[in-house]
């Protein structure tokens, strides 16, 4: 089957997370087109199920592979926070153990920034450090903690934003700068 570019790229994503909840298909696809509407979405859903290239596992979307396979929560708090950078285009997602999600974004004509999304659970910050110490420098770290507080066990050399959930709502801190 002939696949449109928007579809493709939508296929492209949901390859590496597996799975993507249904809100977070049109702020996924604004980072290809930022002119998509909830409409054209819920169109192009349709279309790549009748296709046979998507199905619903519960309330989520997946690939006909997947139905039988268990979400990762982890993996759609990563989707979570690339979305909330928006208003710049994706150009590339894909899986870099030990981090959850890594993924370009282009800003502007000439500037492509790479990030890195690492779950942080409490008690783990030792060995976090160690292994964010490995990664390439010019990526910046995007670290889902617990906790606010986790910060302050965390030893990060290169550029990074503390993630944290609070009433619902990612919040992203300046490493350097958060505070509890």
């Amino acid at each position: 089957m002939y696949l449109f570019e928007d579809q493709k790229f939508f296929l492209s994503v949901l390859r590496q997370t597996d799975f993507i909840r249904p809100d977070q298909a049109l702020p996924l696809l604004r980072l290809f087109d930022p002119r998509k509407t909830q409409g054209q979405t819920e169109a192009l859903i349709r279309q790549l199920r009748y296709a046979g290239e998507l199905a619903f596992s519960g309330q989520l979307l997946c690939s006909p592979e997947m139905l039988k396979k268990q979400p990762d929560p982890e993996m759609l708090e990563a989707l979570d926070i690339l979305l909330a950078l928006s208003g710049r285009r994706l150009l590339e997602v894909s899986r870099n153990p030990p981090c959850k999600l890594s993924f370009l974004l282009q800003r502007g004509e000439d500037w492509i920034d790479s990030y890195a999304v690492m779950i942080v659970r409490q008690g783990y910050e030792r060995e976090a450090s160690l292994l964010l110490n490995q990664l390439a420098p010019e990526t910046t770290l995007l670290l889902r903690l617990d906790d606010l507080g986790q910060h302050g066990a965390l030893t990060v050399r290169q550029s990074c934003y503390f993630v944290v959930r609070q009433a619902g709502k990612l919040r992203f801190y300046k490493g350097g700068e958060a505070r509890h």
